[in-house]
């Protein structure tokens, strides 16, 4: 489902990813590390926004389309993760709202229309669509699939059909503290290539590796675990700068 031409941009952070797609979609837009376990992802902006059509066009295929309110826990058990920020985009895409919890604040979150879990606890929440990740550095799925969940790896079947909805919702993240879509819209973009480490806080973390590089044509290096002395040989092997 396409928008219609005369449809204005949901926000400035969805109208540049496409226009991103469309004029240097070949270029890295997100490379993910794990130092410890000596893994690497690379995403350009092509590849990350196919990801985040795939799975939008997962949750409508679980009857959660317009709108939704998607509890992602990644962005608490596994900060900066790439599986974690295509995620959120797909939320946005949806007009919906990002909901940043731990498995345990959960339970005192109502009204949600699907949660995304991690392989630390891949079990269903009652009563709510799940969406269970291996968190494998190509996107394959569980071994074993866990009962009563959706394993994302059905991502990989669905269509590649780009669409987006204007949200209705004010809030488009909540946290401890909710952020709105101006907020988000004013994120300051980065045209630079930068390395990052994520920090405890999921908007921060969120503005820093996902919006300034979308917004202004940068890119980021997301490294997970490893010592100061292996970010710095790799902020030198990506020809990335220290944030």
């Amino acid at each position: 489902m396409a928008l219609p031409a005369n449809t204005p941009p949901v926000s400035d952070l969805l109208a540049a990813l496409e226009d991103r797609v469309a004029t240097a979609g070949s270029g890295p837009l997100i490379t993910w590390y794990d130092l410890d376990k000596g893994f690497r992802t690379e995403l350009s902006g092509r590849t990350f926004a196919n990801w985040v059509d795939k799975s939008a066009n997962l949750l409508v295929s679980m009857d959660v389309d317009e709108f939704p309110r998607v509890a992602n826990t990644l962005l608490i058990t596994d900060p900066g993760h790439w599986v974690g920020l295509v995620w959120t985009m797909a939320t946005w895409q949806l007009g919906g709202q990002v909901v940043a919890t731990s498995r345990e604040g959960l339970a005192l979150i109502d009204l949600l229309d699907a949660v995304v879990v991690g392989p630390h606890d891949p079990h269903p929440v009652p009563g709510v669509e799940t969406i269970a990740c291996s968190l494998h550095p190509l996107g394959a799925g569980f071994m074993q699939r866990p009962n009563g969940v959706t394993d994302y790896a059905e991502v990989l079947s669905q269509p590649d059909v780009h669409w987006r909805v204007a949200p209705e919702a004010a809030v488009c993240f909540d946290a401890e503290t909710p952020h709105n879509w101006d907020e988000l819209g004013a994120v300051s973009p980065s045209c630079e290539r930068l390395l990052l480490s994520p920090g405890p806080d999921p908007w921060t973390m969120v503005c820093h590796a996902l919006v300034a590089p979308i917004l202004g044509g940068g890119s980021t290096v997301i490294a997970v675990g490893g010592t100061p002395d292996q970010r710095d040989s790799l902020a030198r092997q990506e020809r990335a700068t220290l944030a």
